[in-house]
C-alpha cells in the first residue's frame, strides 16, 4: 500500500546536509582518541604562556595526544643524526608535526619544532635553520605554545653567536613575531638586543628610532622591573640625540608611585637624573631642585652621606635659581627647618639659603663665591651651561636685594638704588623692570626726576576704602577718648564727695 511504501522509504537527507562519517569499529583513529593524555607537560614549558593574556595566548585543546610517537621518533632522529641523514630527520619530523599540528596538540608539537631548530643549530646549517622557523611559524593552525617555544629556545643561542650571524637571526626572530601578541615580550625583547648592537656601533640614532617606537607599557605579560628598565632605556636613547619632545612622552609612562617601591630605589635615581637633564634643557630651575630633591629622599642615597650631601647641596642651589613664586618660597622656608641638621653639615649652602630668606641686602660677590661656584651645578661636568647658571645666581641675588628695598621704600633715588644694589643705571633699570613685568614687585619710574616710587597706584575704590577705614580708626579714638574724659570726671567728683563729708 502507499501507506505501507511512506512507512518504509526512509526520509531522504537534508539538502546540503552530510551526516558524520563513522569510522570503522577497530579504528587507529578511535583507538589513539581512546588514550589517556599527558597528564602533566613537560618541566621546560609553562602550563600556560601567558597567564595575562588570557585567551589570547591560549590553543584549542587537543583532540589526539601524539606524545608517544613524539617519543619514538625524538629517539630514532637521535640515530639518524649521529649517522649524519640530517634532513632525512627533519623530513620524518616534519610529518609528523603536521598530525599533531592538525591534532592541535600544543605541547608534542613544540618539542617537535624545538628539534628541528636544536638539529639545524647543532649541524650548523644556518640558512636551513632561518627557512625552517619561518616555515614552521607561519604553517596554518600553528600551535601558540609552540611558536613561543621555538622563539625562546633560538633567543637564548644569541649571545653565543658571532654578530652577522646574530643580527640574521634577529631580523627573522622579528619578522615570525610580528603582529603576535604572545610572543609580544620577545619581540621587544629583540628590538632591545638590536638597539645594543647599534649602540655600540656608534649610530645611536638608529638606536633610539628602533627603540622608541615599543609600547611596552601595556605589555601586561612583562614584568614591572624589566618592564621599567625598558623604559629608562627608552629615555636614555632619546636624551641621547637630544629628542627632548620625545623624552618627555615617554616619561609619561612611568608612573613615580611604582618608583617609589623599595626594589626600585636604583631605578628611581636613574629616573630622576634623566628628568635633570630634561628640565636643565627646558630652563625650569624648579622642576629640576624637586627632581634632586625626590633624589635626595630615596633610601639608597640617604646611606651615603657622600650621595646626600651631593643631592641636598643640587637641591639648595636649583631652588635659588628658579624664580620667585609662592611655592618656591614655600619650599626654602621648609628645606631651612625640616632639613636643619642635615645642612649643618654643609655650612656653607645653609648659610646662603638663609642669605635669601633674611630681609637683609646681600653684597654680590658672595662671602663663600669660591667654594659655591666649586659646586658641580656650577660646572660643565656632568650638565652644560654652567656660566649661564652662575649670572643667574647673581640675577637671583639682585632681585632678592630689590624686594627688599620694596619692603622698606616706599620711594627711592635711582641713584641710590644704584649704589644698594651695586649696579650701573641701565643694569639696575633692567632688572627693575622685569620683576614688574613678572609682577614681583610694583614699582613706577620716573626718569626725568630719577626716582622710584614702589607700591601699587590706588584705584577709586581703594582709596574710598583707606577713606572708610580711617574715618572708623578716627571715630573709635574719639569714642576711647569720651570714656577716659568721663572715667576722669567720675574720678573727680568721688573725691570730691569724700572731702565734703571729712
Amino acid at each position: 500500500s502507499s501507506e505501507g511504501r511512506l512507512e518504509a522509504s526512509p526520509s531522504p537527507p537534508a539538502r546540503g546536509r552530510r551526516g558524520p562519517r563513522c569510522p570503522p569499529h577497530n579504528s587507529p583513529r578511535l583507538r589513539r582518541r581512546a588514550q589517556p593524555a599527558l597528564s602533566s607537560p613537560p618541566p621546560a614549558m609553562a602550563e600556560n604562556l601567558n597567564p595575562v593574556l588570557g585567551n589570547l595566548a591560549k590553543d584549542p585543546k587537543a583532540t589526539e595526544d601524539y606524545s608517544k610517537d613524539v617519543e619514538e621518533v625524538i629517539a630514532r632522529v637521535d640515530t639518524m643524526k649521529e649517522a649524519g641523514r640530517v634532513m632525512e630527520a627533519v623530513e620524518e619530523m616534519l610529518a609528523l608535526e603536521k598530525k599533531t599540528r592538525q591534532a592541535s596538540d600544543g605541547i608534542s608539537t613544540s618539542r617537535l619544532l624545538c628539534k628541528i631548530c636544536q638539529i639545524l643549530y647543532d649541524v650548523k646549517e644556518w640558512a636551513k635553520l632561518q627557512e625552517h622557523i619561518v616555515m614552521l611559524a607561519k604553517k596554518r593552525g600553528q600551535t601558540k605554545r609552540a611558536i613561543t617555544d621555538m622563539v625562546k629556545l633560538v633567543m637564548s643561542w644569541l649571545p653565543a653567536l658571532e654578530k652577522a650571524r646574530m643580527l640574521e637571526l634577529i631580523g627573522t626572530l622579528s619578522d615570525v613575531t610580528d603582529g603576535k601578541i604572545f610572543v609580544e615580550v620577545e619581540r621587544a625583547r629583540l628590538t632591545g638586543m638590536l638597539a645594543k648592537i647599534k649602540e655600540d656601533e656608534g649610530k645611536l640614532e638608529e638606536a633610539a628610532n628602533l627603540l622608541q617606537e615599543v609600547q611596552v607599557e601595556s605589555f601586561g605579560a612583562m614584568e614591572r622591573r624589566e618592564k621599567t628598565e625598558y623604559i629608562l632605556n627608552q629615555m636614555r636613547l632619546v636624551l641621547g640625540k637630544k629628542d627632548f619632545v620625545r623624552t618627555q612622552i615617554i616619561s609619561k609612562k612611568l608612573n613615580p608611585k611604582l618608583l617609589e617601591a623599595e626594589d626600585f630605589q636604583d631605578l628611581k635615581v636613574q629616573y630622576y637624573e634623566y628628568m635633570v637633564r630634561y628640565w636643565l634643557h627646558e630652563k625650569k630651575f624648579l622642576d629640576v631642585s624637586k627632581a634632586y630633591q625626590s633624589i635626595f629622599n630615596t633610601a639608597n642615597v640617604q646611606a651615603d652621606e657622600a650621595k646626600w650631601k651631593a643631592a641636598l647641596t643640587a637641591h639648595a642651589l636649583y631652588l635659588l635659581l628658579a624664580p620667585y613664586d609662592n611655592e618656591q618660597e614655600d619650599m626654602m622656608h621648609k628645606l631651612d627647618k625640616m632639613e636643619a641638621k642635615k645642612l649643618d653639615k654643609v655650612p656653607v649652602f645653609q648659610e646662603l639659603i638663609k642669605i635669601f630668606l633674611r630681609k637683609e641686602i646681600t653684597a654680590w660677590p658672595l662671602a663663600n663665591e669660591a667654594e659655591i661656584k666649586s659646586h658641580p651645578v656650577f660646572q660643565d661636568s656632568p650638565h652644560e651651561g654652567a656660566s649661564v647658571r652662575w649670572d643667574m645666581l647673581r640675577k637671583r641675588v639682585v632681585q632678592h636685594n630689590i624686594k627688599v628695598i620694596s619692603e622698606y621704600y616706599d620711594q627711592i633715588h635711582t641713584k641710590r638704588l644704584c649704589e644698594l644694589l651695586g649696579l650701573s643705571d641701565r643694569e639696575a633699570e633692567t632688572e627693575l623692570s622685569e620683576l614688574v613685568c613678572a609682577k614681583f614687585v610694583a614699582a613706577k619710574i620716573d626718569r626725568p626726576a630719577g626716582e622710584i616710587r614702589f607700591g601699587r597706584k590706588q584705584n577709586y575704590t581703594d582709596r574710598l576704602n583707606d577713606w572708610s577705614d580711617s574715618i572708623t580708626k578716627m571715630l573709635d579714638l574719639v569714642e576711647n577718648s569720651c570714656h577716659l574724659i568721663q572715667k576722669e570726671q567720675m574720678v573727680h567728683a568721688a573725691r570730691a564727695k569724700l572731702k565734703a563729708k571729712k
